[in-house]
């Protein structure tokens, strides 16, 4: 099975329909699920990452958990504030404070950083076939802590026809719930390869992302939402991110980090800080962040968001604030 779409909404419909139709019946430890195998899905334009549908659009998590890669963190509160039940979702119990084992960000970022031993390798050689992110690895399938074995096995970058494409392979993948996180994050990273390379190749653009799955499924729990995406939503617009400015990155990218810790750790909510952001793409990112606190901590604040809306740029994040602020005026009413 291979599905080619040009936006993550229409690349998830194609799957699920196809899941739904095809899948075969599977009860393994984690739950009664429908499988299908050997699965990839091409999205044709990385930067329509963020779903625009009431019951897909995951972006306070997607942003949380792609922050916290970038951190090269494997703390459990960090990603626990972004995704509440992630602690479950690993088999941490309540008082667990060990280090989450299969982050991916110290498997990507941490020293030696593959990330960064694969921007010099595609600097020194265009066509390289060895530019690849391994995150499992043999301790994961000999080790005695099962609790978390990532389900992502490599991130393999490619320069081919001046463009930038990205191919993951995973052994396992949740469509219902992994699938939107784990290619927000990974389109990203694509992004961030692009804006690192590109001093070295100016005409280079970014190219296709594809998804290779061994087992794609979606457990029996997951069902009832899923059958609401595909009857009552329908397909979506197609919408997309902005680029990530090559000239700012670094600073807007250090600059991003500081705020997300000054919010999670300190509960400082400057929303000035946004002006110091000039990269889009990371202003929309830090947006989200600030929209994130006042819907945990500021639940009426709604002449918060809107000023927070007019800072947007791209439909996908406008589109995820405006949600909101109708769901805030609505129980006003």
């Amino acid at each position: 099975m291979h599905i080619k779409e040009e936006s993550i909404d229409d690349l998830l419909h194609k799957t699920y329909q196809y899941i739904l139709e095809h899948g075969e019946k599977v009860t393994p430890t984690r739950g009664a699920n429908q499988e299908v195998r050997n699965c990839v899905l091409t999205l044709l334009n990385p930067r329509s990452r963020v779903s625009l549908s009431e019951v897909r659009s995951r972006v306070i998590s997607c942003v949380g958990e792609f922050l916290w890669y970038l951190s090269n963190s494997d703390s459990i509160d960090f990603i626990e504030y972004y995704i509440k039940d992630y602690r479950d979702r690993i088999n941490f119990n309540e008082e667990t404070t060990d280090p989450v084992p299969g982050a991916y960000g110290p498997r990507i970022f941490g020293q030696p950083s593959q990330f960064e031993h694969i921007v010099k390798l595609l600097e020194n050689s265009y066509s390289s076939r060895r530019a690849v992110i391994a995150l499992y690895s043999k301790t994961d399938l000999t080790g005695n802590d099962t609790r978390d074995i990532p389900c992502t096995c490599t991130l393999q970058f490619f320069i081919r026809d001046n463009k930038l494409h990205l191919t993951c392979y995973m052994r396992s993948n949740d469509a219902a719930l992994g699938l939107v996180h784990d290619i927000f994050s990974f389109t990203l990273f694509q992004e961030l390869m692009l804006a690192r390379l590109i001093s070295t190749y100016p005409n280079l653009e970014l190219g296709e992302y594809t998804h290779i799955v061994g087992s794609l499924h979606i457990y029996d729990d997951s069902l009832p939402q899923i059958h609401h995406y595909l009857t009552k939503e329908g397909w979506q617009y197609h919408a997309s991110m902005t680029p990530i400015n090559p000239i700012v990155l670094e600073d807007s990218l250090k600059k991003l980090l500081e705020i997300e810790y000054d919010l999670r750790v300190n509960k400082n909510c400057d929303v000035s800080q946004l002006d110091l952001l000039t990269d889009p793409i990371f202003k929309e990112m830090a947006i989200i962040l600030f929209a994130y606190f006042f819907i945990k901590f500021e639940e009426t604040n709604i002449s918060g968001l809107q000023a927070l809306e007019t800072k947007c740029s791209s439909l996908p994040i406008k589109a995820f604030i405006n949600k909101r602020i109708q769901n805030l005026l609505s129980k006003a009413i």
